[in-house]
């Protein structure tokens, strides 16, 4: 089994900065549910192998957005 990966997704309009693990059905290694990367008011930072770096990359967009960051609840990253 490979090693987890994990992605941010950054929805400027929302406010949200969120962490997903890379085989989270909304994430699918940052190609979002639909199999696009998203672009404009929102995207996808990543692969980060690290959860940790993962999580500041979070902090750092909810930061620029006025929010919080949050984990994923449908993976539990």
């Amino acid at each position: 089994m490979g090693k987890t990966e994990y992605w941010v997704y950054v929805n400027s309009s929302l406010k949200r900065a969120q962490l997903h693990k890379s085989t989270c059905g909304s994430c699918r290694f940052g190609r979002h549910m639909h199999g696009e990367r998203s672009t404009g008011e929102d995207w996808w930072g990543g692969p980060f192998s690290a959860r940790d770096e993962a999580w500041e990359h979070a902090k750092a967009e909810a930061l620029k957005l006025g929010a919080t960051p949050t984990l994923c609840p449908l993976c539990h990253p």
